[in-house]
This record gives structure tokens, sequence and C-alpha cells, in this order.
């Protein structure tokens, strides 16, 4: 599903509007500086084909240094880069198979200059999400060569890609601020959703008066962002506020406010733990128990390990299981009855926080026979990071034919399982898939923690949120 309908606002006079440079000339005289530095003899003639645009010629003159010199890190290096230039995919992922295969590693300078190529491009697309999916990678990936492009962004028709834009380089351009002071107003909730986290997580307490008007915003997930910020940042002022959304229509900004003021610790813990306890909605009670935690009230938390919720049963002995041992068996053998799947995949998600490593082992034995997929999984997970990487790897199998097969495929993986890293380098390249399904297969890259010449080829995708996945997994897994 796209985002929202596009609502355009003016910018503030103050944003300078610089001539524009295309990233493609300018990446293109950076990779050719690379290049020239670091080519030696085997590879100047097949860089100097690069630059003049035959490509072609490039790759085949790689392949003539090659063939004498097969170990050569520049020379496929050139190959990987002269078939992206042509946007062969397959020829991507030979080229980089066979670079690992003779250099025996990843060249991480080259994933990330891949990378920040790819991630530029996006920038200058004409879709606002596919714009925003790159300025929040670029962000997350401190891409400083980039700094320039996100802040000519900020101009963008789109207020959410604006808004993405000024908190990117808010610290870095004067003109930032302004914007994400003008995005708290947008007309677009979502561009105010973005502006009030980011103005939130990079200035912090200095926009506390921001943040606590945002909290009486019309739309709720601009209200529970802020809200949540409000706890984070332990704000005293925002007790009245917070204490009031304890009665708002949506019941996740009533748990934000819950746990919101279970973090800033003033008032009447107590009181408003038993206004939470009492609500219909579980994220609601679950932020009571976090007000009791913090009222330092442990037998009233032991007391509710025999909620008739399965889950705050759990999550109280959670809370209380060094005062109170003991509890979290119970809980868990009730949760792990429940007839509803989520509360059992959940009683695994809880097993070792409620009873310790050791003992979390026989909840998982017992959970991987459920007739749920998910709860499977999850008992797995439980298994490989206990220890039982042995038990768990034929579920993680098993589970390659089914709608969970990239998490599963990423769980091998970790495991060191060629299997899974087989699955997930073709996963991501296959046109049989939604472009959401590849692109998912390529984020699963990072829980396996291994770049595959499929991800690699998946820079050559037709479809630009893949290449902008791609090259976000690419660069993290490169730092």
């Amino acid at each position: 599903m796209d985002l929202p309908a596009v609502v355009t606002s003016n910018r503030p006079c103050n944003v300078v509007h610089y001539p524009h440079v295309m990233l493609a000339t300018m990446s293109r005289l950076s990779l050719v500086l690379a290049l020239l530095l670091t080519a030696c003899g085997h590879s100047k003639h097949a860089v100097s084909l690069y630059e003049a645009g035959d490509y072609a010629g490039a790759s085949r003159a790689a392949d003539e240094g090659l063939a004498k010199h097969p170990d050569d890190g520049g020379l496929w290096a050139m190959k990987v880069r002269a078939a992206l230039a042509l946007g062969d995919a397959d020829a991507v992922a030979k080229a980089y198979a066979a670079l690992v295969e003779h250099t025996g590693a990843d060249d991480k300078d080259l994933l990330r200059d891949l990378a920040t190529a790819t991630l530029g491009q996006g920038l200058a697309s004409p879709s606002a999400k596919l714009k925003i999916a790159a300025i929040n990678a670029i962000e997350d990936l401190e891409l400083q060569a980039l700094a320039d492009d996100v802040f000519q962004t900020m101009n963008d028709e789109d207020d959410r890609v604006a808004a993405s834009a000024a908190i990117a380089v808010i610290h870095g351009y004067p003109q930032a601020p302004q914007v994400a002071d003008d995005m708290l107003k947008s007309e677009n909730p979502e561009a105010r959703r973005i502006a009030v986290e980011g103005v939130a997580k990079k200035i912090g307490k200095i926009a506390l008066a921001d943040i606590e008007k945002a909290a009486t915003d019309p739309d709720a997930h601009v209200r529970r962002a802020a809200i949540y910020w409000l706890g984070a940042l332990k704000d005293p002022d925002a007790v009245e506020v917070c204490t009031r959304h304890l009665k708002d229509p949506d019941e996740t900004v009533r748990a934000a406010a819950a746990s919101a003021l279970a973090k800033i610790g003033l008032g009447n813990l107590e009181d408003v733990a038993k206004h939470a306890l009492a609500d219909k909605a579980l994220g609601v009670r679950l932020a009571g128990i976090e007000l009791l935690t913090a009222a330092k009230r442990d037998d009233e938390i032991a007391a509710l390990a025999n909620d008739p919720d399965p889950m705050v049963a759990v999550t109280a002995a959670v809370a209380v299981a060094k005062t109170h041992p003991g509890l979290g068996g119970p809980a868990l053998d009730r949760a792990a009855g429940s007839p509803e799947w989520t509360i059992r995949a959940g009683a695994a998600n809880l097993a070792v926080a409620a009873v310790g490593r050791e003992a979390a082992l026989t909840y998982a034995r017992r959970l991987v026979g459920d007739p749920e997929l998910r709860v499977r999984l999850a008992a797995a997970r439980v298994l490989a990071h206990t220890g039982d990487a042995a038990g768990a790897r034929p579920l993680f199998m098993a589970a390659l034919d089914s709608p969970e097969r990239d998490q599963a495929a990423a769980d091998l993986a970790a495991l060191g399982d060629p299997t899974g890293l087989a699955t997930l380098s073709a996963d991501v390249r296959d046109a049989k898939r939604t472009p959401d399904q590849r692109a998912e297969a390529a984020s699963a890259h990072r829980t396996a923690h291994h770049v595959t010449p499929g991800l690699v080829a998946a820079l050559a995708d037709p479809n630009g949120l893949v290449r902008v996945q791609a090259a976000a997994t690419l660069g993290a897994l490169a730092r």
C-alpha cells in the first residue's frame, strides 16, 4: 500500500535553492577518483573504458585481466560495476559470487559505494515513498556524501518528504530546524508525525513545548508519537496531558500515556496503574504493570501472575522474577495452553525472561509441536538462542515452504546454514514474487548478517523500493 495522498505546503523563504548538480555526475566523479587511486596496472584499462561509458568493453577488459590475475579484487569489482551499469542482474550476481570466491571476503568498499549511489538515485525519484525510504536509509547509515542531496529534498512538494529530509540533516544545515518546525504544523498528519518523532529524538528536551502541543493533535498517530517521547524524555510538565489521555479514544494512545507516566515517575502511580489495569485493551493493561513497577509495588504485581489474561500474568511474572521467583512457570503453562496462537507465541517469546534459559528450553520443546507455524517458529528461535541449534534447524527448514519463508531462511542463515543463504539470495531476485516480498527478502539479510550475490544483484531490480532496501541492507552489512 502506498503512502497517503500528497499534501503540499510553501517552504520558508530562508531555504536556499542551490543550482542542482546531478547526483549521477557527482557519484561518477567520486567513483573515478576512487578507482584511479586504487587501481593497479591490471585494471586501469577497464577503468578507462568504464569511464568512457563503454561498460561492455570494461567488462571484457576485466575478463582479460582476470585470465592472468584471477584473484585481483579490483578486476572483479569492475566486473560487478560494469554489470550493474548494464542492468544485468544475473551478471552482477555471478560476478560478486566470483569476487568472494577468489578474494575470500566481501568487498565492503565496493558495497558501500554501490549502496551510496543507489540511495542517491532514490532521492531523485518522483516517488515520495521511494524518496522517504532513501532519506531514512541515508540517515541511518550516516552517509555524509549524500547530505547535500538530502538537504535539497527539504524543498519537496510532499510534506512527508520535506519533514524526513529536515530531520535527517537537522544538525548540519541551519535551514533544517525551520523546515522541521513548519512540518509540525503541516496539513498532512504523517508529516507531523515524522516531524514530532524526529524533533524529539534529535533535539530532545529543548523541543518539549512543541512535543507537548503535538500530544493534543487530532491524529492518533501523532498523539501517540508525542506522548511516547514525553515519557522517554521524562517531562515532568507532561503528567497532566498524559493523565488526560488515559481516556483517549485510541487504545494505542492510552497505552502510550500509561507507559509515559511510568517513565516520568511522578504522581500517584498506583492509582493510575489501577485505572490502566481496568482498561479493555491489553496494551494498556501491560502498561499498568510498568506503572506498578515504577511505583515499586512488587507484591501487587505478583498478584497479577494469576490474572485471567495469560499475557498479563506472564508479563507480571517477568517483572518480579527477581523478587518473586517461581511465578513464571505456572503463568507460562497457562499461556502455552491458550487457544489463541498469539498468546502461545508470546509464551515462547517471554520464556527466557520468565524462567531463565535452561527452563525455557522445556517450554520451547513443548511448543515445537504446536499446530500453528508461527508458534513453532517462535519456539525454534528460543531453541536457537539457548543452545539447541540442532533442534531449531529442522523447524526453520520446514518453514521454507510457507509464507514465513524469508524470516525462516534468515534464521537458518544466522545459524550458518548454507540453505538459508541460498534461499535469501534466490528470493530477493525472484521475479515471480511481488516487490514487497523481494524487499522483505532483502531486509531479512540483516538477520542473516551476511551479504549474498542475490542481494547485490537486487541493486538492478526493476522496482525502486527493492533497490533502495537492498542498498540500505548492503550499507548496514558493509559497516
